[in-house]
């Protein structure tokens, strides 16, 4: 219970870095991509579990603007 207190008082905020939201905004993206393309490891979207909700064009779909989106992020980072 200290610990909740101490992480919630306002001399413990600390400001996170751009640096910081971008790694986690790739991290998101990352982990996403890995679950759309049904990678074991990521807990991926097998079609037993999903009950054939998803079909191959959607997810492909879906995998690609991630794609995109991840490289757009890492396009503004480098400027």
């Amino acid at each position: 219970m200290s610990d909740n207190k101490a992480a919630k008082s306002p001399d413990s905020i600390k400001i996170q870095s751009p640096d910081n939201e971008y790694k986690k905004k790739l991290n998101r993206i990352k982990s996403k991509i890995c679950y759309y393309k049904k990678k074991p490891q990521c807990g991926g979207a097998d079609a037993h579990k999903t009950k054939g909700t998803e079909n191959d064009k959607e997810r492909k779909e879906i995998i690609e603007k991630l794609e995109t989106y991840r490289s757009i992020l890492k396009l503004s980072e480098a400027k």
